[in-house]
């Protein structure tokens, strides 16, 4: 009985190897962190130099563009 659960612990460590020991927790809140991490990401205006926020930045082609030089 001992041996089984040594071989099914030995088997999961296994598998959990295989697989880069990463395991995700279902329904975590990662993707919206990062989501907004990446919008509260600062860059520079284009036109003055002023650094703004993405979610405050208009974009236009590969630039950002802040509210008075927009």
């Amino acid at each position: 009985m001992i041996l089984k659960i040594l071989l099914l612990i030995a088997f999961l460590y296994i598998v959990y190897r295989l697989f880069g020991g990463k395991v995700e927790i279902p329904f975590s809140n990662k993707k919206n962190n990062d989501k907004e991490i990446d919008q509260n990401t600062l860059v520079e205006c284009c036109k003055c130099g002023v650094y703004i926020t993405k979610k405050e930045a208009n974009k236009k082609g590969n630039c950002y563009y802040c509210q008075e030089c927009s």
